[in-house]
């Protein structure tokens, strides 16, 4: 479920906030995700390599829904 934090946290604040801000924001959301995937990957029936490639692989998929935040934010801006 902490991986969905950066996904759409991304997408919202590409949207919503300022580029500087989102990506502040989206870095720390990024390392809840990816600290709560890596410590709880044991009690899943993985281990704690396993949560960090999870964890690897969410990290350009995070940039990934902030930039199309950001060009969802441009579109709608430039149609008014």
């Amino acid at each position: 479920m902490f991986a969905l934090l950066p996904l759409l946290g991304g997408l919202i604040l590409g949207r919503f906030c300022s580029t500087r801000t989102a990506i502040g924001i989206q870095i720390a959301l990024y390392g809840i995700a990816a600290a709560v995937l890596i410590a709880t990957a044991p009690e899943h029936g993985a281990s704690r390599t396993s949560g960090i490639w999870l964890s690897m692989a969410l990290a350009p998929l995070s940039a990934l829904t902030v930039f199309i935040g950001w060009a969802w934010r441009r579109r709608s801006t430039s149609d008014a």
